[in-house]
């Protein structure tokens, strides 16, 4: 069997990106191969996902301060986070220097780059740290196929994608996640470059079902998952009270950087690890938030939704695919919007149409990519 080789932010303590990176082990042995994810763990991405940041400036070592109630939480959350890694990924030894990466890359005749901000300069994990720490993601130096799926470049700037463009030119097959990433990377290479869906898509939603063991538990409650601070958290408070109060139940929370003290309507979750996550969002009566993946997972369950977005940034990520699935009505710029207007129910056998549509169009992209 033929193996292939996944590098990806794979080991991040966050939801989205430990799923992308199971979901696209999953479909790669799908489609008949041994997949293997490099397990490369940047110091820095350590740092990032610290509870104490000390090198970040005065600014971020206050809020950190400030979540201190919640560290023991936290430091529950990390822990299964990483028997996840142990348990549901097909790891390597681990690496976290360029060097020893290239070296490990070596057994491989063809590695997959993606999914998620890894060709993006400004991701937690690559912005304060020299761009060499990025040749990893870029292939660079490795000497067989290299084929993309589903990177993203976010928000990055056109002079800072001339760095990577020479790096680029030597993928034999290149997929961004966003459609106007895409655009950006086909007229910068001059070359045909397809946008596909995120990893977690390529699953449906009986699929993580059974591949996580997930149960059937309504829980009667919102969700609101975010990954704001307490600035963000204050400013949409009184609208999920509202919320609460109208449908009569209380509010799970899951906000990584901001504390949220247990009350009557508000429920704290820091300590839930990535199946206690999906497992959360599966059981939601509704879900409210401003994460990507957040988004895209609540969409894939065919849960009520709301993407509380900002109308700059790189909030694309989130607009283009609802847009593009038929859900723009679920993008909220304005949070009070969500309790002074009736929203329609989702038609989710309309949007799964065209998600299996989609599906089909992106792990084709995959297989073709795989199979030369």
């Amino acid at each position: 069997m033929k193996k292939i080789g996944i590098i990806t932010f794979h080991s991040a303590y966050n939801y989205g990106s430990v799923l992308q990176a199971f979901a696209t082990q999953e479909i790669v042995r799908a489609l008949g191969y041994e997949a293997q994810i490099i397990n490369y763990r940047l110091a820095e991405q350590r740092k990032v996902y610290s509870n104490l940041r000390l090198k970040y400036g005065i600014n971020t070592l206050v809020k950190d301060i400030t979540l201190l109630p919640m560290n023991g939480m936290r430091n529950e959350k990390y822990a299964a986070f990483e028997e996840f890694f142990v348990k549901n990924l097909a790891l390597t030894q681990e690496v976290s220097e360029v060097r020893e990466t290239l070296a490990l890359m070596q057994q491989y005749g063809t590695i997959i780059s993606g999914s998620d901000q890894i060709w993006n300069k400004h991701s937690l994990e690559l912005e304060n740290i020299s761009w060499d720490y990025m040749k990893p993601y870029l292939l660079a130096g490795f000497a067989g196929k290299k084929v993309s799926y589903a990177s993203s470049i976010a928000n990055m700037s056109q002079k800072e994608l001339e760095k990577i463009k020479p790096y680029l030119q030597k993928f034999s097959h290149i997929a961004m996640r966003e459609p106007s990433s895409a655009e950006v990377i086909s007229e910068m290479l001059g070359r045909n470059v397809e946008s596909v869906l995120d990893p977690t898509f390529l699953l449906d939603s009986t699929a993580w079902i059974k591949a996580l063991s997930l149960k059937n538990q309504p829980s009667g409650k919102i969700v609101y998952y975010s990954l704001g601070g307490l600035k963000r958290f204050n400013m949409v408070r009184p609208i999920l009270e509202q919320l609460a109060r109208r449908k009569k139940c209380g509010i799970i929370v899951m906000t990584p950087f901001c504390y949220v003290p247990k009350s009557s309507v508000f429920e704290p979750h820091q300590e839930y690890g990535p199946v206690d996550f999906l497992q959360t969002l599966r059981n939601a009566e509704m879900v409210v938030t401003d994460s990507y993946h957040g988004t895209i997972l609540s969409v894939n369950l065919c849960k009520d939704v709301y993407s509380i977005c900002k109308q700059s940034g790189s909030e694309f990520r989130k607009t283009d695919i609802l847009k593009n699935i038929g859900m723009e009505n679920r993008i909220i710029y304005q949070p009070e919007k969500m309790i002074k207007e009736e929203f329609a129910s989702i038609e989710y056998a309309t949007v799964q149409k065209r998600l299996q549509q989609l599906r089909a169009k992106s792990i084709s992209y995959l297989k073709d990519a795989l199979g030369e």
